[in-house]
């Protein structure tokens, strides 16, 4: 009777939510028959989840249960709903396995400014399907925004898609993808909505880095260096090859990642996005992450002599955010950031600044999660300032 009464509970909660959202994963097979019961198991309670965090690729498992037989029967519903990756695997076939999930996300945001109050509702649902195949050599993977408002794209089905690439693996650690992805353009830039630490983009990155883009690149990681580079067309949400090309190049360094001390995980980065939309543009970033034990933090800078994220801007810009962190457990995570911006070098006192502090609580890494964010908003430009906050709901089924 108790653990139907969780069970119950926790459906109530999650549908009367005034937020949702959900994400994919893969991993290397293991011979189970010989590891010993629940080896295989991947534990929720002792990861951090880092300011850079990704979700293509993350390998979650399952949970390492107690000898309640009631917390058994309801971590056993919530993993089987949220934290399970519903998958099929073929032998001696072509074809690897086949997995496929409904990824949401919804934001309840209230937004003052000045005397005026307003409410939105902004919410993401994403049908993910992801394959691999030739002895996991290949990839397969596409993701489709089914509330993605395409009306004025001139296609707007293939307006839709967030990624559709096959990737072709090298080597544990070098990979080649081809078709569209979100462009690795700065921190958060390349980062997908589901995994982002604060709801929204910092503003270099809704601005610059917030981009859809088709082409050939490589990616991959070692010796403490990691990479992602390509040629793209300029033409963004895969609506053709008409405005242009572009590059777009990203490399980190853990210049410490030998080292056994607290600056093994400094890693520093620089980027660059060159193309041509009607004009020609450049957008250049350095930036750092560092984390230890509990803390985390991170710091870009970016300056755009024009820029091509979701849409070709000619102004010359610049801005930096810095976001630290703390996690109380690897489920409590509190957040503060200071993000600055100016829409146009050539223009004084037009600057935005905004303060964020937010609270993340992870029930199954970003599969199951919950978010609160406060935001103060200092426009020059206006002469305003705004309030808001916003509360934000993700699972992945």
């Amino acid at each position: 009777m108790i653990s139907k009464l969780k069970i119950f509970l926790i459906t109530l909660l999650i549908s009367f939510s005034p937020c949702c959202a959900l994400v994919d994963d893969f991993d290397d097979k293991k011979d189970l028959s010989k590891t010993k019961p629940n080896e295989n198991k991947e534990t929720f309670f002792d990861k951090i989840i880092t300011l850079d965090e990704t979700i293509d690729g993350d390998s979650i498992k399952g949970v390492v249960y107690d000898d309640d037989p009631f917390e058994k029967d309801f971590k056993l519903f919530a993993e089987k709903t949220f934290a399970d990756k519903k998958t099929i695997n073929f032998r001696d076939t072509f074809v690897d396995e086949i997995s496929g999930e409904l990824r949401f996300q919804g934001v309840w945001g209230l937004d003052r400014l000045g005397d005026n109050i307003s409410s939105t509702y902004p919410f993401d649902i994403n049908g993910v399907i992801e394959s691999k195949f030739l002895k996991n050599k290949y990839r397969f993977f596409t993701e489709y925004a089914f509330a993605r408002d395409t009306s004025d794209m001139d296609n707007e089905f293939f307006g839709k898609f967030s990624n559709l690439y096959i990737e072709k693996k090298f080597s544990d650690n070098h990979k080649m993808r081809v078709g569209t992805s979100r462009s690795p353009i700065g921190l958060e830039g390349s980062m997908s909505s589901f995994s982002l630490p604060f709801v929204n983009r910092a503003q270099i990155s809704r601005n610059f880095g917030d981009a859809i883009s088709t082409g050939v690149s490589f990616i991959g990681k070692k010796n403490g260096f990691e990479y992602n580079a390509g040629g793209y067309t300029s033409t963004r949400f895969s609506q053709g090859f008409k405005d242009g090309a572009e590059f777009i190049g990203r490399i980190g360094y853990a210049p410490f990642h030998k080292q056994d001390n607290p600056l093994k995980h400094l890693k520093i980065y620089t980027g660059a996005d060159i193309g041509h939309r009607g004009e020609n543009y450049g957008v250049y970033s350095t930036a750092l992450t560092y984390e230890y034990k509990k803390f985390l933090m991170n710091f870009e800078y970016a300056y755009a002599d024009g820029s091509n994220g979701d849409y070709y801007n000619p102004n010359s810009q610049q801005g930096f955010f810095t976001t630290l962190g703390w996690n109380f457990t690897p489920k409590l995570q509190a957040l503060f950031r200071y993000d600055y911006f100016d829409p146009n070098t050539n223009i004084g006192s037009d600057s935005i600044s905004e303060y964020s502090v937010g609270l993340n609580y992870f029930i199954f890494e970003q599969r199951l999660k919950f978010a609160i964010n406060y935001v103060f908003s200092d426009n020059k430009y206006n002469n305003s300032n705004s309030n808001a906050i916003y509360f934000l709901t993700q699972f992945f089924i």
